[in-house]
């Protein structure tokens, strides 16, 4: 029987769930000729998971308890951050020892330590499933089912927080602040939520991604991020009238050596299928030379998708389908983007002249208007319109808006979204 002993760091939500169904599944693995044994777990305070851990579980607070165990052959790092955590990733890794880690932020922050590491100890395997898309097997599918075709573009839903709020915004008209208490309530937003509402998470998890996808090591800061926070009831409805669905999309193409990303709230078209994952669902789309498009779809996160998923690269190791962690890095050129149509909100005082102005900005930067939309008129001294663009380049339209929000019939600054 082939048998890993295992040293767990973090008895949270995933650490616990990874437990659960270790210790439920034992006669299910046993039966395939396979053993996971968990010996130690190393949490903060043992006293409040005493009665939580299986009593052959050794609770332990000192890392080193299972770093330097001779006896422990597989690392677990389920505590998040890229502090604490990249000392045990490292450590472990030096000590000999697989890991697996469900840490999407470390291994976006270090990724090139992490890859450097894996050299020096290249019989160490380095799973992270869990960290992209939850139970999504994308990683997975990326690593084997599409190692030998030419992937050419990878996006999608990769925040089930920000889809739960933008899928409640719609339907039930709520304000963005009145829907994120809720999501705090319910346990998908964090007390700071600044890392999904802004767009951070799913950017650390499209880095990941696209060194799979396309072998680029991609820095955070050269991906244009853009949060929810500006999204209002007023963008939805017309929204609707667009016969679109308003997505935070996490978005990487290459085209012609050249590589264009973004992390934004999107424009969907309705006949996408991307428009209908509502709550916090995810979904990962890849398009590739040989597949065209295939749209993975499922739990993002939570407590036993992303437990699995961790679980999965435990099976992986055992049955030595250890694939290559990172495949071998190529040069990067990065651009600003690949030409779109843009949605653009302006909230204005009513009064002569507003579009010849700002169509004269737009004409200023090179955009071309494709059409002007106007909700019945409330209030004559916050008056929202929308404007649509033909395919144009971004830079451009923060030009625009820039200049825009500068003149005294704009209440305030200009908010805009690309069309899918």
């Amino acid at each position: 029987m082939k048998t890993l002993r295992i040293g767990i760091f973090g008895a949270g939500t995933v650490g616990s769930g990874v437990i659960e169904i270790l210790e439920s599944q034992k006669q299910a693995a046993a039966a395939q000729g396979i053993s996971l044994e968990i010996k130690k777990c190393c949490v903060r305070d043992t006293k409040k998971y005493k009665d939580k851990i299986p009593s052959h579980i050794k609770l332990v607070t000192d890392i080193e308890d299972i770093i330097k165990d001779p006896e422990i052959d597989l690392v677990l790092e389920l505590i998040g951050g890229a502090t604490v955590a990249k000392t045990i990733v490292i450590s472990a890794l030096k000590a000999g020892k697989h890991v697996i880690t469900a840490n999407k932020a470390l291994i976006a922050q270090e990724l090139e330590t992490i890859e450097s590491t894996l050299k020096a100890y290249p019989h160490c395997y380095f799973g992270y499933e869990a960290a992209v898309a939850g139970g999504i097997p994308i990683i997975h599918s990326l690593q084997n089912d599409f190692a030998l075709d030419n992937i050419t573009e990878i996006s999608g839903i990769l925040n089930g927080t920000t889809n739960f709020i933008l899928s409640k915004m719609e339907v039930e008209g709520l304000e963005y602040k009145t829907v994120l208490k809720e999501a705090q309530k319910k346990g998908y937003a964090e007390a700071d939520p600044t890392d999904d509402v802004k767009g951070f998470d799913a950017r650390a998890k499209l880095i990941i991604l696209i060194r799979l996808a396309f072998g680029y090591h991609v820095k955070a800061d050269t991906i244009y991020t853009q949060g929810i926070e500006s999204l209002t009831d007023t963008d939805f409805a017309y929204a609707k009238s667009l016969k679109r669905k308003i997505k935070l999309i996490a978005f990487a193409q290459k085209k012609e050596g050249v590589l264009s990303t973004f992390v934004a709230p999107v424009l969907v078209p309705k006949d996408d299928p991307i428009a209908y994952i509502n709550g916090a669902t995810n979904a990962v789309r890849v398009g590739s030379e040989f597949l065209d498009k295939t749209t993975f779809v499922g739990q993002g996160a939570g407590k036993f998708p992303t437990a699995n998923a961790v679980v999965s690269d435990c099976y992986q190791l055992l049955r030595n389908k250890r694939m290559q962690a990172f495949p071998p890095t190529k040069d990067l050129i990065n651009d600003s983007g690949v030409a779109a149509q843009y949605y653009v909100r302006f909230q204005v005082k009513d009064a002569i002249g507003v579009l010849r102005s700002i169509g004269a900005v737009c004409e200023k930067y090179g955009i071309s208007i494709h059409s002007i939309s106007q909700l019945p008129i409330g209030d004559e001294n916050n008056l929202p319109f929308v404007l649509t663009t033909e395919k144009t380049l971004r830079p451009a339209v923060e030009y625009m808006i820039n200049e825009v929000a500068g003149h005294d019939y704009c209440n305030e600054s200009p908010f805009f979204m690309r069309l899918l």
